[in-house]
């Protein structure tokens, strides 16, 4: 869960961070980019603020900044290659894009066939140069960046907020960190949202509509989200006994985080960390987890070699 609410990090190209990575969940999670998702294969359940989308193969899905978004594999995993871009990337020559919202986001349930083509080209293609990084792919990279929004901005219908607005999402986005920031430190004890409330000045029901409004789910289930990846991280990478990690996590007892795994991945946390001990001798990808898998430039841009080529994706 490491720098899920931090500012994206964009470590080549200032401003853009693509890259490739096979899903099975992704916790509710916001920041302050936008972020372009093309479901190269399997099935993607995406809840946001408002919306759940059911999506296929092909389809693709714009968030804008500051939008709290929950991404689930159906039945599997998913390969999502995904776009994350700083509405600042223009800020010299086009200094109102950073107040542009977008009023749709499953762009492949409003968009015409052929438009969402355009989209899903630019996508690779952008994404396939910033894998390769042959000399000079920087000027590309941006030349389609440009490219990319001028065809969103002429095809998906937005709207402008006012500097206002803009002020207090950033403000809320501040807000959101600082309380997850605070969960991260103190998962492993006794943690109460009144503690939290009392920290921020809030009231207790005042904090509680906060939480559900921007992360999509309640304290309650956050926090245990948060301490079964931390039990998760411990059993991939150490030999600590199950009792040990229930206590280093906050965990009561072994019966509530035995649940958890037989809910989430249909087995024990023994069989889980077995599994885990097969993926990680058989994938020639070092640093896995069953939850997400990020693909190295290199593998990312052999997977995209084939998207590249392939033309006949069906948007109809």
């Amino acid at each position: 869960m490491e720098n899920e609410y931090e500012i994206v990090k964009h470590p080549r190209i200032k401003y853009l961070n693509p890259f490739l990575v096979n899903l099975t969940y992704r916790n509710s999670h916001l920041h302050n980019d936008f972020e372009l998702c093309l479901l190269l294969e399997g099935k993607l359940t995406v809840n946001t603020k408002k919306e759940r989308h059911l999506l296929t193969k092909g389809s693709i899905i714009l968030f804008n900044p500051i939008q709290p978004h929950e991404l689930s594999a159906d039945h599997g995993s998913a390969l999502i290659l995904s776009l994350q871009i700083s509405p600042n990337f223009c800020a010299q020559y086009f200094q109102t894009f950073a107040n542009v919202v977008f009023d749709e986001s499953n762009l492949t349930d409003f968009l015409p066939s052929d438009q969402l083509q355009k989209i899903y080209s630019l996508l690779i293609e952008l994404s396939s140069d910033y894998f390769d990084q042959k000399f000079g792919y920087e000027l590309l990279n941006i030349s389609l960046l440009n490219r990319l929004f001028y065809q969103l901005m002429h095809t998906v219908p937005y709207h402008l907020i006012s500097e206002e607005e803009r002020a207090h999402n950033m403000q809320r986005l501040h807000r959101v960190n600082r309380i997850v920031n605070y969960i991260e430190e103190h998962y492993a004890g006794k943690l109460l949202l009144s503690t939290i409330a009392d920290r921020e000045n809030l009231s207790l029901s005042y904090l509680s509509h906060f939480f559900k409004e921007n992360l999509n789910t309640t304290f309650q289930q956050y926090l245990n989200q948060v301490r079964f990846d931390k039990a998760k991280y411990l059993l991939e990478r150490t030999n600590m006994k199950l009792i040990d990690v229930c206590l280093e996590c906050g965990f009561s007892d072994t019966r509530y985080l035995n649940n958890l795994f037989l809910k989430h991945f249909g087995c024990t946390p023994r069989q889980y960390k077995e599994r885990k001990f097969r993926m990680d001798s058989e994938s020639p990808i070092p640093n896995l987890t069953i939850d997400q898998q990020f693909y190295s430039d290199q593998a990312s841009l052999e997977i995209l070699s084939k998207y590249k080529k392939d033309r006949s994706m069906d948007f109809e």
